[in-house]
């Protein structure tokens, strides 16, 4: 007879090993034709949004760095100068290679580069295999979900990873994240494929040598690709230590099973039967937990060493500086994390309505809320609601098993080890003061994954609550899911297109909201305001001010020069300035944005609610000032040049009110008795524009010829504006008139001559 512990022990034993027997998916998944439409509708939705349209704006990163450091990269191999590869410390190597082959590509399949091009289409020529490979990175990792998962939650999760805008939109750039990104993600799930349990449910007694291989192989890419992925080395070693460990635990308690089956049965026990009943002291399970865990670490530490041998290969393969100074490589990388990465970034950063030098420890969670869709968000709820649930309904066995059922066995374990990954990975960003919103990027297929998982458990447990439905109504409420799924997946990648940069979580706001909380703006959208400054008429009339210079000059005519907006040593005076939120928000150089700010903006630019740039044309130089307003334009004041026979009035006009344009101003030279001696009519505007907006700043050079039989003596240089249209001078509002005995109504002084 068994005692009532017993009882209680073997049939949980008995739930427990059926429980997990049938949440196990089969390891080895049949391939029909129907099982290739996933794959090939995950591949178009993973390439389609990365590769098309590339030839849009410039980051700032590929204005200033990337692109350059592919052409001295490709120079360096050209000239097998080897050592010239080692160009900054990420060290974006892979990033490199693929700038590199995509230029190679272009020149060989014919795709030059037009006389007129802007640059964005040689730039789009380097982006176009990094586009390429982050879309089939995608792909790889939707095969590999499939040995992790149950097809529908692989297949969620593979397109969420596939059309999440933050991943999409740095997986287009020639940089390094969406490359680290992919590497890092890959390398992961591989390892993780690689452990899985078998096809019984029990753990593997040895790791997939070819999966364990490609994950050694991706995160040597991964390395190759920017210093976080550092963290893979680590994380391999206890991902396969925690594997081992849990298949000596299964084998001893299979052991421990087949003993208490015997004193059921009452018959001979296995061998060392005492061993299993000195688990109830704490000495002997804490031995036998320590040689465990040292046997896994041992176990674990061979079979490490096999993955790393692909990573450190590919290292060394594909970076030549490893080849004739190897020391000066990890040097320079070992420089960027403890220099460059270890301090705050020399123009600050913003958060939270403030600048800031590191935004702290909050960060990172708050990128997450604003750069998540809404799928992510409740996805990722979902999840931890049902993780509670979990926990909560421990005391309702029915329940509990219910709720259990939902996530299976390789989901939990996927799971448990990409939250591992996410919390590691936070961790060691938060660490570091130097952050951006981009630096949480290789989380993300991770975070897309938690979510499908929680979506679908979710899906799964309301149908197990509503049996009685029938199943007419559970495919409707399936494709209700689905198409609203799919409506909250692409309506982001087709309103922001490209600039997906620019999309914010908008169940808490959007755009408009987030540009109080991170810091928005990297170059995206400059090329609308190129486009806008060429359109103007007059852009040829002096240089141009912008932050970031180098993301605006290539979308300008090459005869206009584009200047910081600190720059206070230019010959010719500025026309216009760009003032950009990516610097203006922490940028704490104010007085050369009041500068620009002193007049009204020509031209704002908004994606998705956030105000990236304004224009605003800067006021000519004058040396006399004068303020006087003409119905709504304002002569600020003017700077003159006088010659024995000539007279040149410069002047500087401030529209301040929207208007018609062709307005004409006259300026006439009077003798001592009010006679015209001399006098010239021309538009403000040069006639450049048929209407005028508030913020224009015209200064058309006026030049008159002064006779040279004038007698000498004193004469008054006098100023109006008319319509041509009617001759009807416009009215002076502000200033002093001259009588207007001397030249009419209307009529300000501005100098007397002595000629």
């Amino acid at each position: 007879m068994l005692n009532n512990k017993e009882t209680l022990r073997w049939g949980w034993l008995s739930t427990r090993l059926a429980c997990t027997k049938t949440a196990v998916i089969p390891r080895t998944l049949p391939w029909a034709l129907t099982e290739w439409l996933p794959v090939l509708i995950i591949g178009i939705a993973a390439l389609l949004p990365r590769t098309s349209g590339l030839a849009d704006f410039y980051t700032v990163d590929e204005a200033y760095y990337w692109q350059h450091r592919v052409t001295n990269f490709v120079n360096a191999l050209s000239t097998s100068n080897w050592s010239a590869t080692n160009l900054t410390g990420h060290p974006g190597v892979t990033t490199m290679w693929l700038g590199a082959i995509g230029r190679w590509s272009a020149a060989q399949f014919g795709m030059s580069v037009p006389v007129d091009d802007l640059g964005v289409i040689q730039l789009s020529h380097m982006r176009l295999p990094l586009a390429m490979v982050n879309a089939l990175a995608v792909l790889l990792g939707y095969l590999l979900l499939r040995r992790l998962m149950r097809p529908s939650a692989a297949f969620i999760a593979a397109l969420f990873w596939a059309l999440s805008p933050f991943l999409v939109a740095h997986g287009r750039l020639l940089h390094v994240d969406g490359l680290l990104t992919s590497f890092t993600t890959l390398s992961l799930l591989a390892l993780l494929a690689a452990t899985a349990p078998r096809n019984d449910g029990a753990p593997a007694s040895s790791p997939h040598l070819l999966l364990l291989l490609l994950s050694g192989a991706c995160a040597g890419l991964a390395l190759l690709t920017k210093s976080p992925s550092l963290l893979l080395p680590p994380l391999a070693i206890l991902i396969l230590a925690v594997t081992k460990f849990q298949q000596l635990v299964s084998a001893q308690h299979s052991l421990s099973e087949q003993k208490l089956g015997c004193r059921i049965l009452h018959t001979a026990a296995p061998a060392d039967e005492n061993a299993f009943f000195t688990t109830r002291t704490n000495t002997p399970v804490l031995l036998t937990t320590l040689q465990q865990s040292a046997a896994s670490v041992i176990w674990a530490t061979r079979w490490w060493f096999l993955w790393l041998l692909p990573a450190l290969g590919i290292c060394y393969m594909l970076w030549p500086a490893m080849w004739v100074d190897a020391s000066g490589a990890i040097g320079a990388v070992i420089a960027e994390i403890s220099g460059n990465a270890a301090q705050a970034h020399n123009s600050g950063n913003f958060f939270l309505g403030r600048p800031i030098d590191d935004p702290g420890p909050l960060f990172y969670p708050t990128v997450i809320l604003w750069r998540a869709g809404a799928p992510l968000i409740i996805g990722l709820n979902l999840l931890l609601l049902l993780v509670l649930l979990n926990g909560v309904a421990r005391r309702n066995s029915a329940f509990a098993a219910r709720v259990s059922s939902t996530i299976d066995v390789r989901e939990r374990r996927t799971a448990a080890w990409l939250g591992c990954f996410l919390l590691l990975l936070v961790l060691a960003l938060t660490i570091m003061p130097k952050k951006f919103d981009r630096y949480l990027l290789p989380a993300w297929p991770a975070l897309e994954i938690l979510s499908a998982v929680g979506l679908v458990a979710t899906f799964d447990l309301a149908k197990s609550f509503v049996p009685y439905l029938q199943p007419l109504f559970l495919r409707v409420g399936s494709f209700a899911a689905i198409l609203g799924c799919g409506i909250a997946l692409l309506n982001p990648l087709l309103s922001y297109q490209p600039y997906y940069l620019a999309f914010f979580n908008p169940l808490l706001g959007g755009g408009a909201v987030a540009q109080s909380a991170l810091l928005t703006g990297w170059g995206e959208g400059m090329d609308k305001v190129g486009a806008w400054l060429r359109a103007r008429p007059d852009l040829t009339s002096g240089p141009v001010l912008s932050w970031q210079p180098a993301t605006l000059s290539p979308f300008l005519p090459a005869e206009v020069t584009v200047y910081d907006l600190t720059t206070d040593t230019i010959a010719q005076a500025a026309n216009y300035a760009v003032v950009y939120s990516g610097i203006a928000a922490r940028d704490q150089r104010i007085v050369a944005e009041a500068f620009a700010l002193q007049t009204p903006p020509l031209y704002t630019l908004r994606i998705g609610g956030v105000t990236y740039a304004t224009v605003h044309q800067l006021p000519r130089p004058f040396s006399n000032s004068v303020g006087a307003m003409f119905g709504g334009i304002q002569l600020r004041g003017f700077s003159y040049e006088q010659r024995s026979d000539r007279l040149t009035i410069m002047p500087s006009w401030n529209i301040q009110a929207d208007q018609p344009g062709a307005i004409y101003y006259f300026v006439h030279v009077l003798s001592a008795d009010g006679r015209i001696v001399a006098q010239v009519d021309a538009p403000i505007d040069a006639g450049l524009f048929t209407a005028y907006q508030t913020g224009q700043q015209f200064g058309v050079p006026l030049p008159m010829t002064l006779a040279p039989d004038l007698p000498p003596g004193h004469y008054q240089v006098v100023l109006g504006l008319y319509n041509p249209a009617d001759a009807i001078r416009l009215p002076l509002n502000v200033g002093n008139a001259l009588p207007e005995a001397i030249d009419g109504p209307h009529v300000i002084e501005l100098m007397v001559i002595e000629l």
